[in-house]
């Protein structure tokens, strides 16, 4: 087999070099190629947009929920959870006394739920009690928790941040006083409601509602006396240098100085079940991509059986003169491959720029519907002055607002490889047709 050979047969098949002509077949190849090269633009955006969400969105759990690591008074039987400064010295000691290099911080909590009362309503909460240092001195807080208005900080024993979508049901703004009814308990059992006072010191948002639509952050020492030990949970939220290395030297560490009826637990262990979750809708959605640049490698075989119709007598003359089939069939396989190449160099570049940019891109596609729903809605003799419901491409209420663009080098390289793959696995049965052409039968009836 001769490569120069197939290669130069290969590019005439394509029309590039001395003797190109006419053909639909050339035609149909490179409309493959086109189809390879816009069935990889959905994929590589939903690549990158599966990545930026599931990226996005565990780092909020991991640095606004649940932390790195957790000491948690899992059972509720520990008298040091019902102490706040006790609760204190906790924390404080096992950032000073790790042994095994990698916490860098450890802060309390006191969680529980409430009703939020507010000026123009009421609504369930998830009240947290945090010490002000887990938001100042937090850089995962800091960097992921944003004000909405006023700021991220807690100045007094009775200021409170309040989430801005529980901020936007119950009507609240900076500076507005609201209660907080929770349920205390008496020694005999009755439960009792307790109504405490509190002043809206900033609205903060993570980004992610479905995370932090009815968080209410205290003061750790007044917030923990207004929840009952009956309705909440206390712990201390452990950081670590890396939460995706090797967290088994830091949970040994604070198993040596957890009180009694204290427990540790990992990222990964209190968030299994919904990063599972993420990762199954991630590869679901990457089949789904992967089935339309499948179907578009299909149309390659699809124009290479015409070509090899169409040029049944040049492969007649070729064998006929002494070119084995060997270099006809690996030319209809080169001639697959680069149809596949173009169709990569053309897709990726592409798919990239829309992945850089989908943000914006997003942003155009919800203006533009709903410039088309308010038409509608007028034609079809909608009220003056009033606006039909604003239609979200991405709902707030259940994605990050803004999406982080990752795009992985290795990830790009991978989908090239797999469509060239493709492209010379579909190429090889039409390219064992044309080399078992016969060229005697070929040129009688030619």
């Amino acid at each position: 087999m001769r490569l120069a050979g197939s290669f130069t047969l290969a590019l005439r098949f394509l029309g590039i070099g001395a003797g190109a002509s006419e053909s639909n077949a050339r035609k149909s190849l490179y409309g493959a190629m086109a189809g390879i090269g816009l069935s990889l633009v959905p994929l590589i955006v939903v690549l990158t947009v599966a990545n930026g969400m599931i990226e996005g969105i565990s780092a909020r759990i991991i640095e606004l929920s649940t932390s790195h690591l957790r000491l948690l008074d899992y059972a509720g039987f520990s008298d040091v959870a019902d102490d706040p400064a006790a609760m204190e010295r906790l924390a404080a000691d096992i950032v000073a006394e790790d042994d095994s290099g990698t916490i860098t911080g450890a802060w309390p909590e006191r969680s529980g739920t409430g009703i939020v009362i507010g000026p123009k309503g009421r609504s369930g909460g998830s009240l947290r009690a945090v010490d002000p240092a887990f938001l100042s001195e937090n850089p995962g807080v800091k960097g992921l928790l944003e004000p909405v208005s006023g700021a991220v900080s807690m100045e007094g024993p009775r200021d409170a941040l309040v989430g801005d979508k529980l901020a936007e049901e119950t009507g609240l703004s900076v500076g507005d006083r609201f209660r907080i009814l929770t349920l205390t308990v008496r020694p005999d059992g009755t439960k009792i409601p307790k109504f405490t006072s509190w002043t809206v010191g900033g609205i903060v948002s993570s980004g992610y509602r479905e995370l932090d639509a009815l968080w209410v952050f205290l003061p750790y020492e007044s917030g923990s006396l207004a929840m009952s030990r009956d309705s909440s949970s206390t712990y201390v939220n452990v950081r670590t240098a890396n939460p995706f290395g090797n967290l088994e030297g830091a949970r040994f560490s604070l198993m040596k100085r957890a009180p009694e009826g204290f427990n540790v637990y990992t990222w990964d262990e209190l968030n299994r079940g919904q990063f599972q979750s993420f990762n199954t809708t991630r590869t679901l959605l990457l089949f789904i991509m992967f089935l339309i640049v499948l179907v578009a490698t299909v149309n390659v075989s699809s124009a290479l059986v015409m070509l090899v119709m169409e040029r049944r007598r040049d492969i007649a003359i070729l064998k006929s003169t002494g070119t084995d089939g060997a270099t006809v069939s690996f030319a209809f396989v080169l001639a697959g491959f680069l149809t596949g190449l173009g169709g990569v160099l053309t897709g990726i570049p592409l798919g990239t720029l829309a992945a850089i940019h989908v943000n914006g891109l997003f942003a155009l596609m919800q203006g533009a519907l709903n410039t088309a729903n308010r038409f509608w809605y007028i034609i079809n003799g909608g009220a003056r002055g009033a606006a039909p419901p604003e239609i979200h491409v991405l709902d707030p209420e259940y994605y990050l607002q803004v999406i982080p663009v990752t795009l992985i080098p290795r990830d790009l390289l991978l989908i090239a490889c797999g469509t060239l793959l493709l492209s010379v696995l579909v190429s090889l049965v039409p390219a064992a047709r044309g080399a078992a052409e016969k060229p005697i039968e070929t040129l009688r009836k030619y």
